[in-house]
């Protein structure tokens, strides 16, 4: 079984919250029952990971970049998909290459989903900062959803 106890700072009522997931795992010690606590921050939202793509769709309407299509290496736009594989790959530091299936290279990036919320900020504030150094032109939406989703008092650029 597994129960998951929300404590969120804007809740009027997380000091109940936390005595019930207390008495949940004494339940579960009392009963003789294994058990995993995991204190985590929660993952990013379903509307942070909207805002991304805003973002994402104007490197892909702004930059040329390399890449092959067909097999040859062309300079020229990207979709949004690509970007976010290069872009989350330069955020993480790293790239990581597999084999695909009929012998091709494939990017393998990290996965946003499994980002916390103040990590997932932090990607928006990155993606803003290294598309401003190279002339990404940004939109009314992309700029109103950096703003709800990465607090200027945490912002890199």
């Amino acid at each position: 079984m597994k129960r998951t106890f929300v404590v969120a700072h804007d809740n009027p009522n997380r000091a109940q919250v936390c005595e019930k997931a207390i008495q949940h795992m004494r339940d579960q010690y009392r009963a003789g029952r294994d058990f995993e606590i995991v204190i985590q921050e929660p993952t990013r939202t379903l509307d942070q990971n909207s805002a991304m793509w805003p973002t994402l769709t104007d490197f892909s309407r702004s930059l040329d970049w390399p890449h092959t299509r067909n097999g040859l290496w062309v300079v020229d736009k990207m979709g949004p998909w690509s970007w976010k594989s290069v872009m989350t790959a330069a955020f993480e530091g790293r790239c990581e290459m597999a084999q695909g299936w009929h012998g091709e290279s494939v990017m393998v990036g990290a996965s946003t989903s499994k980002y916390g919320k103040r990590k997932f900020g932090d990607l928006l504030t990155f993606l803003h900062a290294e598309g401003g150094e190279r002339g990404v032109r940004f939109s009314a939406k992309a700029l109103e959803d950096l703003a709800q989703w990465a607090p200027a008092e945490r912002r890199v650029a």
